[in-house]
């Protein structure tokens, strides 16, 4: 504690020229993740990471309306490094040494997710379990089976759901959404889950499910890029799909954070978020595939349209992937090892948030 009041005191005498707003207190890990010289140039001398439970000196944040915290590891080189702040929590004496704010508000916690999600999506969520636990007989074990991404676009979604509870604002148009994570064969469900827990989800009483047991990073993530849990949408997904997954729930929604993360990183969203209001036909998704994550990819996408009066709208993509999923793996060779995609409409209109 000695080291760290010592070296609390000689930080806030030395210049900050890249916190632009300076803070002070301590940074409590609670997950491991990149350690930034740059947010820009995604740059991590070392392969730096935050270790979870371990206290850093807070030097300050980017911004007003943070999505990093500057900390110090005493063992870096550099020391002072950028932090994603989904990735833990400042104590009670973290407060902005300018204006005395408190940097916890619910907006700046989902700002904090969603850089969490895309660090995730970026492959930095080391540290997470390669060698899953076998399934009981008859299961899709994740590490060697086929999958699919369901990843959807919201506003499209909102616009032919409006009472939806994760819906009130119209949904979202920033990038894709998380849906679900399904292992295959089609039909691969509810392994080893209880009747009565088969029923409740059937019929549509996803408040009788079971919460998914994730950690609080991991929690915060997830809600970033998977709107639908606010209508517990999770609970659906774990006890349908993750089930069959191999894995336990914080390994298999990290998985999908990532992979979501990695999608939303990549040419493909910049396409979408480019063509909002217009048409956006199936051979330019598949060619933006192709460019982002090689050749092929675009015949593992699956383009699924719904209706909105006299407009068809681009609801969601599904993305046939095969081989290990880890968050350190590369979409482009889960997609390129996958079969190739068959049916889906042929392109419809990108909707923008807010109904039309």
């Amino acid at each position: 504690m000695k080291r760290f009041c010592l070296l609390a005191a000689l930080l806030l005498v030395a210049p900050s020229a890249f916190a632009q707003v300076p803070m002070t207190g301590r940074f409590v890990a609670e997950a491991r993740c990149p350690a930034l010289q740059s947010i820009r140039k995604q740059t991590n001398p070392g392969g730096i990471a935050t270790e979870p439970g371990v206290e850093y000196v807070l030097v300050g944040r980017n911004a007003e309306a943070a999505t990093h915290y500057y900390v110090v590891i005493p063992d870096a080189e550099p020391p002072r490094r950028w932090v994603a702040v989904g990735c833990g929590r400042v104590e009670a004496d973290g407060v902005s040494a300018a204006a005395g704010e408190d940097s916890t508000s619910d907006a700046a916690s989902r700002r904090g997710a969603e850089a969490l999600a895309k660090a995730l999506g970026q492959g930095w969520a080391e540290g997470r379990r390669d060698d899953r636990e076998t399934p009981p007989s008859g299961d899709q074990r994740s590490g060697s089976g086929a999958t699919v991404l369901a990843a959807s676009w919201h506003a499209a979604f909102c616009e032919t759901k409006p009472r939806a509870r994760d819906c009130r604002n119209g949904g979202e148009d920033g990038g894709f959404v998380l849906h679900g994570l399904w292992p295959q064969p089609r039909g691969n469900e509810y392994c080893g889950v209880a009747a009565e827990i088969v029923s409740a989800d059937r019929a549509g009483d996803w408040s009788a499910l079971p919460e998914p047991q994730l950690s609080r990073a991991t929690r915060r993530a997830l809600d970033a890029v998977m709107p639908g849990a606010e209508a517990i949408l999770d609970r659906h997904q774990w006890v349908k799909h993750g089930s069959c997954y191999g894995a336990d729930a914080e390994e298999y929604f990290a998985d999908a954070v990532a992979l979501i993360g990695k999608l939303n990183a990549s040419p493909v969203r910049r396409l979408f978020v480019d063509s909002l209001g217009q048409q956006l036909d199936a051979p330019v998704i598949r060619a933006g595939f192709d460019k982002a994550f090689g050749h092929g990819a675009g015949q593992r996408v699956l383009i699924d349209c719904a209706r909105d009066g006299g407009r068809q709208l681009i609801a969601e993509l599904r993305i046939n992937l095969a081989g290990t999923i880890t968050p350190q793996t590369d979409l482009g060779d889960l997609i390129r090892a996958a079969n190739p995609a068959g049916g889906g409409c042929r392109g419809g209109v990108v909707d923008a948030a807010g109904w039309q």
